[in-house]
């Protein structure tokens, strides 16, 4: 028989069986925590991994699926389970023309070791493709075996709203040049009528023996047709500025000169309205690198529209300055009938113009192409064309300023706007081209009442057959 433990030995034993239960209390709840964390692990593992709002997939070095999550495996059409267990080619599910651009992004990741981004399409079972954004990086598994860790983001929707993008703007283009293309037709169209119109006119009103009624109503046809030739000189600039093709004949050239004669082209309109004028050519500096004629018409539209809105009696001022040395300002001013903020904002759109009532109070009118043609060439020169008015009944103030340059030491003189007329006429054989019947013909009579023996010819192929026959002292287009 076993001897019996003496209590002195029995305490001891059932001393260190409760340091062991005791222990073993202790390793047990280290598991349960253990398994507590690696559960938690798992889960955030699914939320991060299995429910991630991208495609996420494990590809080995050679491109093979070791692991895909929910909506990695949804997007290839593939069934998780398959995938994550038997190894299959990501390859097989890229479109073949992005094969190559694949194996790159692949072979950069792998060199890099840093993140590398591609876009592309890819296919699933059913063949449907959904164009992805792709981005890999290389990582090292505990075996320091390397791993390519892939995200998938779906761009279907970004690229469709791309396109559509794409699309509105092509069709914007093409409506913006359709009416490019129409505002140029539709001037030429309509300048060709009034050219035989006009000649015709001041062969009339040159006619001797015409009464002073018959001459008053000739002036009131010429200054219509003057004002239609000036509504249709403004659509074909637009149409030239909105196309990029405001062709700009630049040269050194006097502020000062062209203000004078801008002034004397409207000294009529301005001595009609018995409106003070106040002249104050004060720049040292006024010359500029410019289109002559394309500032002139600036200048006139503003004193234009500097007499058309103020009162008779009121007052207009033009002045120049150089705040700057390289600087030149010009300013027109008014007292006239001034413009409202919400008006100022909008003054130099394309077509704007003031509300109706405003326009019939002051005689107004016109297309409202004028300003907004200015501010164009003004811009296209470099400089800036600004409007400031204290509101309504308050005048109106533009500023223009351009860049100036040196002066010149000489000056060649202006060759006259108007060509004397040849010492010889009768006789002297006149050539010229003209497609627009109405104009050839009255043209064509006009110079021969004048003298002159004339041909004239449609197109360049007639002219070509008309100059064979008889030889021309004079030819024009």
């Amino acid at each position: 028989a076993d001897e019996a433990l003496s209590p002195p030995d029995l305490r001891t034993a059932l001393g260190e069986l409760r340091i062991y239960e005791a222990e073993l209390e202790i390793q047990n709840e280290e598991l349960l925590d253990s398994r507590a964390r690696i559960e938690e692990s798992q889960r955030k593992y699914f939320r991060h991994f299995d429910l991630a709002p991208v495609g996420l997939i494990r590809l080995n070095l050679k491109g093979q699926i070791l692991e895909a999550n929910i909506l990695g495996a949804q997007m290839l059409d593939e069934t998780r389970t398959l995938l994550n267990t038997v190894p299959r080619s990501f390859l097989a599910h890229v479109s073949p023309e992005s094969h190559v651009v694949f194996q790159q992004h692949l072979e950069s990741a792998l060199a890099s070791g840093k993140m590398e981004t591609c876009e592309l399409s890819v296919r699933n079972t059913a063949g449907h493709e959904t164009f992805v954004r792709i981005q890999s990086v290389v990582s090292h598994s505990e075996k320091d075996q390397k791993d390519f860790y892939v995200t998938l983001t779906d761009l279907t929707e970004r690229r469709e709203i791309e396109q559509k993008l794409e699309l509105q703007k092509a069709l914007a283009e093409a409506a913006v040049t359709s009416k490019e293309l129409f505002f140029g037709m539709l001037s030429h169209e309509l300048r060709n009528p009034l050219t035989p119109l006009v000649a015709l006119l001041e062969d009339l009103a040159t006619e001797p023996g015409r009464s002073a009624k018959d001459r008053a109503a000739l002036a009131i046809m010429r200054r219509n047709l003057d004002l239609e030739t000036h509504f249709i000189d403004d659509l074909l600039d637009l149409t030239r500025v909105t196309s990029g093709k405001l062709e700009l004949h630049r040269e050194t050239t006097d502020v000062h000169l062209c203000l004078r004669q801008a002034i004397e082209i409207c000294q009529l309109d301005i001595d009609a309205k018995k409106l003070q004028l106040a002249i104050d050519l004060g720049a040292p500096r006024h010359f500029v690198d410019a289109d002559a004629s394309r500032l002139q018409q600036i200048f006139w539209n503003l004193i234009k529209n500097a007499v058309k809105f103020t009162p008779a009696g009121g007052r207009i001022a033009v002045e120049t300055r150089s705040d700057e040395p390289s600087r030149l300002s010009v300013e027109f001013r008014d007292t006239g009938i001034g413009i409202d903020s919400w008006a100022l904002s909008h003054l130099f759109e394309p077509f704007f113009q003031i509300e109706r009532s405003l326009k019939q109070r002051t005689g107004g009118g016109g297309l409202g192409l004028g300003l907004a043609i200015c501010r164009a060439i003004t811009e296209a020169h470099g400089g800036s064309l600004t409007a400031i008015s204290a509101g309504l009944g308050k005048g109106t103030t533009f500023c223009l300023e351009l860049a100036t340059v040196a002066e010149p030491h000489t000056q060649l003189r202006r060759l006259s706007t108007s060509t004397p007329a040849p010492a010889r006429r009768e006789g002297l054989r006149l050539l010229f081209v003209e497609d627009h019947d109405d104009t050839r013909e009255v043209l064509a009579r006009l110079l021969s009442r004048r003298g002159y023996c004339v041909e004239a010819a449609r197109n360049a192929q007639e002219a070509r057959s008309l100059s064979s026959e008889k030889v021309a002292e004079r030819v024009g287009l």
